[in-house]
């Protein structure tokens, strides 16, 4: 017995001491899931040649067309002491409509001078690979989403075009400048330019010159060698002018939409650029289907396998499925829109040489059923985002704001010539009707349109009076209409040469045509109305769209998983105190006086009521200009007219207001 104790005790004695825990590995973890995101190898240690593990990460993935990982998720961290190496497990998931999601492990090896270092190998990409195979990915694209009319009217939907342009391959080298410089002349657009991008483009590339609608290709193609005429469809409305700067454009993905995509818009597909198109795409375009597939590299690509993997590779020739789902066509957006009122609108602004709006509202709903431009305004949209002084257009808001102060319509106000405030002069307009100056009433000032007398009453007001009138009156808010949009601006004024100009819709005053047609929808519907754009399917209520984005489908991208969150709507401002119906009927005789007997005449036996406004402002020559408006409203519709540059209201504008009107 005292033999074998010592025999324990020597054994214990002569032991080995247990070899020191390994470093935490967690920071080259990191890098590494960090590295599979971003596809940054700068940050990574190797245990062999950097270049080489880079290069072959190149091959395993080139055929991507850019997909990387959304989210990678590292854990599962295991140590093995006495080969001072560790296993790390990376969970990584690709943001597809449906996500892809599988585990790979990476092999870190541990040395006192480099410290952790990664061992490459193709399955930390994906556990399938090995150093014969590679990933590859196609891609098949979803029919895009209509937008509609209110009345269900497809307005833009994939209509047959043709993709005019030259064939390089069907045509001599020395040929092709001659041929795009010919076919240039011929559809309108620089010689010089198209002709350097035939000349840059591949060897056997077909360089679009201009797409055209079905029957709209001009004759004369076949005369020019190489041209042709491509047969394709693409997202477009009626014309190429028609409501553009609100439905907008769409067209196929640029480099730059690609990269900033993170893998889920490819060559080819086609997304919005602007307006609807543009801020709707999640909506319209669907989800493109995605198959990828476990592929054989190619001869010179073969990677000198681990000698886990053995000597020959795991995959056949073939290729095999990893992950697949669908393409899922887009949803089509209902809008508020009516096509032949919106045609009218801009046959009757296809005169204008000036920038002109007209839009026009369902004056009991909000409903938005034209937002029409002149020509001049090109893909602008300023009849919904125009920023302009409303002139006496603003005269209603005003008419409210005196109304909540204690006036009635027929309270009295004088009405001089000229008014000076702090030694600033103010005056009517050079029209106005010298019989109806001295005291008036607020009905026949707002009829006949006497600045001076809206000053004198306007000069009564505190600072926060203008403001929530017009807020009332549905101004100054900020409804989500799934584009951008102007409301108005109406900033409390800080002097009273500023509460003066205010009062009669110049000094710091600023509408758009949306926001002074919903003036007179809210005057009309007896309460305060906010416009709207998109519409429920179901309900035909107003939607509240997501706002605007950029590429589609970005999914957010960290080492740690964590998504990047969506943009919220922003809310409609909530007007300080709704108009009240007794309000509303005062206003309304005010308008219908303005027809009966006042500045807006014209429009007798065709609008209810109505109000004219003329604003001056200067331009960048300092020539003092006027913009001209008219507001107006009947049994169905709340309507807006502005010219950029006019005479009078009732002169310029009024006759846009008659013609849509009649």
């Amino acid at each position: 017995m005292p033999a074998l104790a010592l025999c324990v005790a020597l054994s214990a004695c002569t032991r080995t001491p247990p070899k020191p825990q390994l470093p935490d590995a967690t920071a080259t973890a990191g890098a590494l899931a960090s590295a599979l995101i971003t596809g940054d190898w700068s940050a990574v240690q190797f245990s062999g040649s950097s270049a080489d593990a880079v290069k072959d990460y190149g091959v395993v993935t080139a055929g991507l067309s850019g997909a990387r990982p959304a989210t990678v998720t590292y854990g599962g961290l295991t140590y093995d002491t006495a080969s001072n190496t560790a296993t790390v497990q990376l969970d990584q998931t690709y943001g597809f409509s449906t996500p892809w999601t599988f585990t790979s492990v990476a092999n870190l090896r541990y040395a006192v001078t480099n410290g952790w270092q990664v061992d490459w190998s193709p399955s930390i990409v994906n556990p399938s690979l090995d150093g014969y195979t590679r990933l590859t990915i196609s891609t098949s694209s979803p029919k895009r989403g209509q937008i509609l009319a209110g009345d269900g009217t497809a307005i833009v939907w994939n209509r047959p075009v043709f993709n005019v342009g030259i064939d390089k391959t069907k045509v001599s080298g020395d040929q092709q400048a001659a041929s795009a410089r010919a076919l240039a002349t011929l559809v309108g657009i620089d010689p010089d330019a198209y002709a350097k991008q035939v000349a840059n483009g591949g060897p056997q590339q077909f360089v679009v010159a201009i797409t055209y609608r079905a029957g709209q290709v001009p004759d004369g193609l076949d005369a020019i060698p190489g041209a042709w005429a491509q047969p394709d469809t693409m997202s477009l409305g009626p014309s190429r002018t028609f409501a553009i700067g609100l439905l907008g454009t769409a067209g196929e993905a640029t480099a730059e939409d690609i990269e900033k995509s993170h893998g889920t818009v490819h060559q080819g597909d086609i997304i919005g650029k602007s307006g609807l198109q543009a801020s709707q795409n999640a909506t319209l375009t669907g989800s493109t289907g995605y198959t990828v597939y476990l592929a054989p590299r190619a001869a010179g690509d073969v990677m000198t396998p681990p000698s886990a993997i053995g000597p020959t590779s795991s995959a056949s020739s073939q290729k095999q499925v990893l992950f697949e789902i669908p393409a899922i066509d887009g949803a089509d957006l209902h809008t508020t829109l009516n096509i032949d009122l919106q045609t009218k609108a801009e046959t009757i602004l296809a005169g204008q040489a000036e920038i002109a709006s007209l839009v026009v509202l369902d004056q009991q709903t909000g409903a938005i059923l034209v937002a029409a431009n002149s020509p001049a305004a090109g893909a602008n949209s300023y009849a919904m985002n125009g920023q302009y002084a409303p002139g006496s257009t603003f005269k209603i808001a005003t008419a409210l704001a005196l109304l909540r102060s204690g006036m009635t319509p027929d309270s009295t106000l004088d009405c001089p010539t000229s008014v000076t405030v702090n030694g600033k002069p103010f005056s009517n307009d050079s029209d106005y009707p010298p019989a109806h100056n001295g005291t008036i009433t607020l009905l026949q000032a707002v009829a006949y349109s006497c600045n001076t007398a809206m000053i004198n009453g306007g000069l009564t007001l505190g600072p926060s009076a203008l403001p929530d009138a017009a807020a009332s009156l549905g101004l100054g808010t900020k409804p989500t209409l799934g584009v951008a949009n102007f409301m108005g601006s109406v900033p409390p004024p800080k002097t009273d040469v500023e509460r003066a100009a205010d009062s009669f819709g110049q000094g710091n005053i600023a509408m758009s045509p949306l926001a002074m047609a919903t003036e007179a929808a809210s005057v009309a519907a007896g309460r305060t109305i906010t416009p709207y754009l998109i519409a429920d399917p179901k309900t035909g209520q107003p939607w509240q769209s997501p706002a605007p984005s950029g590429s589609p489908g970005t999914p957010g991208a960290s080492a740690s998983g964590t998504a990047s969150p969506e943009a919220t709507p922003t809310p409609t401002a909530a007007p300080v105190a709704p108009l009240t119906p007794e309000e509303a009927a005062s206003l309304r005789g005010m308008m219908a006086a303005v027809v009966d007997v006042g500045t807006g005449t014209g429009l007798k036996g065709l609008a209810d009521g109505a109000k004219t406004g003329t604003a001056e402002f200067t331009n960048q020559d300092g020539q003092t200009l006027a913009h001209a408006w008219m507001i107006a409203y009947n049994s169905r519709y709340a309507i807006a007219a502005f010219v950029n540059v006019g005479d009078f209201g009732a002169t310029t504008a009024g006759p846009l207001v008659k013609a849509f009107l009649s």
